[in-house]
């Protein structure tokens, strides 16, 4: 079977980008089903690649190997990826981790993680979805003591529950607790809870590169969640760290992460709006790491392209001579907010920041792999008479 794309649309696949979005020159999806695999071509026949099909969602088909005509073999893809982190399955002191990350381990649409002994499968499109039990048993298949489960979230389901089920298992409560390691940190997760487990591995690598740069250093941690980053750069030699979130279940288990490494007498916690919280604290920190959701409820409510230039702004101005801001940015389909041009305007020199782990590899031409922007700035160590001032 074939799908004909646009001339446009055949540049972007040519550049490396996997995905098709349907237009007015899209041919060839009426008789397709979910997961059926296509050669995709351009307007004059020509074969590009080899994708799966989602016939009734806006990206329409999604590449798996660069090659047309190829037959599509998810075990074989998960074996492929499974060998690719071979270094970290073999690694105690880090238990949770990306074990496929979708399109650049060649099976589009799906993420898989490890917490300890629970891979949590998160499906994210229908053509997926036919050989999710193949994937999963897979899975098994190398790691025989694994508790599976599914978690459906396609883009049509964005504003719906997660829809879980355990695959290969008892259904187990959302709250159960399963602790795991990251970089020889203790914390908690909840991988039969909703699309949020508590714990971001893709962000292993950030609080890997600032482990070592934050001995004696004031750390606050706004967007807290539940203190990750907090617990992580306090185990690694912080002096304090400061979590901020409006959401009390969030904080409470950032007590228990800092408590559980020994760290919680340096470790406090703020229940209260990031905004409203640098608005009125006279103080300031060494360190400033701002990871924001794209939107949220509560008081005002939160969107990134509305409320973020403003935030950082307020953090910018909370930040030691000398201090330094880390802004994060999920992806956001569409127009990418403005991260760079935002930090830039505060007048901060430009910090090189890591590259994703091992474990979240990338797709060249495919910016929206990457699961968030990352930049780093620090300010000045000339003091202004403001920062004389509220340094007492």
């Amino acid at each position: 079977m074939s799908l004909t794309v646009s001339r446009t649309t055949a540049r972007y696949i040519q550049a490396g980008h996997p995905w098709v979005r349907r237009d007015r020159f899209t041919r060839g999806l009426e008789p397709l089903r979910a997961g059926d695999v296509v050669t995709l071509k351009d307007e004059r026949g020509q074969a590009l690649a080899s994708a799966l099909a989602d016939p009734s969602a806006e990206i329409c088909a999604r590449v798996f190997h660069r090659l047309p005509g190829k037959v599509f073999d998810p075990a074989a893809a998960v074996r492929r990826a499974w060998e690719r982190r071979t270094a970290l399955h073999a690694d105690p002191t880090t238990t949770c981790y990306r074990i496929i990350h979708g399109e650049a381990d060649f099976l589009p649409g799906l993420r898989a993680e490890r917490y300890a002994d629970v891979l949590v499968l998160e499906v994210r499109c229908a053509a997926i979805a036919p050989y999710v039990d193949t994937i999963a048993g897979t899975l098994v298949e190398l790691m025989p003591e694994a508790r599976v489960v599914i978690k459906d979230h396609r883009d049509d389901l964005r504003q719906a529950a997660v829809a879980n089920r355990a695959w290969n298992g008892p259904y187990l409560d959302p709250e159960t607790v399963v602790p795991i390691r990251e970089l020889g940190v203790q914390l908690e997760s909840r991988p039969f809870a909703g699309l949020a487990t508590g714990v971001y591995p893709d962000q292993r690598a950030t609080r890997a590169w600032l482990r070592p740069t934050v001995v004696g250093q004031r750390v606050l941690n706004l967007f807290a969640y539940t203190g990750a980053f907090s617990a992580s750069l306090l185990q690694a030699g912080a002096a304090n760290a400061s979590d901020v979130d409006v959401a009390a279940p969030s904080l409470a288990v950032a007590a228990a992460n800092a408590a559980s490494n020994g760290v919680g007498d340096r470790h406090r916690i703020i229940q209260q709006d990031c905004r409203a919280f640098l608005s009125e604290t006279k103080l300031d920190w060494d360190l400033i790491i701002v990871d924001p959701p794209t939107a949220a409820q509560g008081t005002g409510g939160w969107v990134v392209r509305r409320d973020y230039p403003e935030l950082l702004r307020l953090a910018w101005s909370r930040l030691a001579p000398g201090g330094r801001l880390v802004a994060c940015c999920n992806t956001i389909h569409g127009k990418p907010f403005p991260l760079a041009s935002v930090i830039a305007d505060l007048g901060g020199q430009p910090l090189a920041v890591p590259a994703l782990g091992d474990d979240v590899p990338q797709v060249r031409g495919f910016p929206e792999g990457r699961p968030f922007q990352l930049i780093a700035a620090t300010r000045s160590r000339v003091s202004s008479q403001d920062d004389l001032d509220r340094r007492g």
